[in-house]
């Protein structure tokens, strides 16, 4: 079996302390045909930007991408999308116009190189590929290839190099420094709601509420109607947070994202959010 999830779905701790999810950000510019050099590059920054060019007929995209967060510690879109359009125009003055504007979920790794091969701990015919690190066509090809390998014994000498059981010395700081913001966020199970009653939320909305002891991820869709699940992600029991620019919920800890009726979209969790009422009949029992 190989699990190819984005984060794996099989494992609920091990590789979850070792990769992080991380939001990021991208635009495509239109530039005149061939006015920018048909590489990839990328800076040093904190947050990083790079580029690359997709070729047209007429004119070129300049994409560019960057300004990324850890998931579910922000919700400031348009802000970083406005930021990565500043950056660009600043060093390309051909850009016309911005013509598009997306996000996606990239797990990062604390050594930046993908997870490919035997999964930790697990049977020996489990394998995971995951932590692509924003550069998923180069690592996914790798892991393709090494997998391959290592099902039918054959010698593959970027083995130990992927080998998801490997521990790197010189990642130890940012390996130290992910796992404690992730401890970090259970203090959401401490703090108030976002508001004070559901009225509050407008349509095509979502905001936390608190109901006792219960986090509630309350939504109320274009119709009115108010759709409430538990706020706790169930891979470890996160609050999830709302990010109004995709319409989803998505845990701070280890990325698992869930549409606005708590349905879940990407791993590590494997089942959706329970419902408020479930929730509540549980911790009374």
């Amino acid at each position: 079996m190989v699990v190819a999830t984005n984060a794996p779905v099989n494992d609920r701790v091990a590789i979850h302390t070792k990769q992080a999810p991380y939001m990021t950000y991208v635009i495509g510019a239109r530039v005149p045909r061939g006015s920018v050099p048909s590489v990839l590059s990328w800076d040093t920054g904190d947050p990083y930007h790079y580029i690359r060019v997709a070729p047209g007929a007429e004119e070129d995209v300049l994409i560019v991408g960057g300004e990324d967060h850890k998931s579910g510690q922000a919700d400031d879109t348009g802000e970083r999308h406005a930021r990565l359009e500043a950056w660009t125009r600043a060093r390309f003055p051909m850009v016309r116009e911005i013509a598009f504007r997306w996000g996606g979920l990239i797990m990062e790794t604390v050594d930046y190189l993908s997870f490919s091969g035997r999964n930790p701990g697990g049977a020996d015919n489990v394998y995971i590929h995951t932590g692509d690190s924003g550069m998923g066509l180069t690592h996914g090809t790798i892991g393709g290839m090494l997998i391959c390998d290592l099902i039918l014994h054959r010698s593959n000498p970027w083995a130990a190099l992927y080998d998801p059981s490997r521990k790197t010395v010189g990642a130890a700081r940012d390996y130290t420094s992910e796992n404690l913001n992730v401890a970090r966020q259970y203090a959401d199970w401490l703090t108030g709601g976002e508001v004070k009653s559901a009225g509050e939320i407008a349509k095509g909305s979502g905001a936390l509420m608190r109901r006792g002891l219960q986090k509630i991820a309350a939504y109320r869709d274009e119709s009115g109607v108010l759709h409430q699940c538990s706020a706790a992600c169930p891979h470890l029991g996160c609050i999830v947070h709302w990010n109004r620019s995709e319409s989803t919920w998505d845990c701070p800890c280890h990325g698992s994202r869930f549409d606005p009726y708590g349905k879940v979209m990407n791993g590590p969790a494997n089942r959706d959010l329970a419902s408020a009422e479930r929730a509540v009949d549980k911790r009374a029992a």
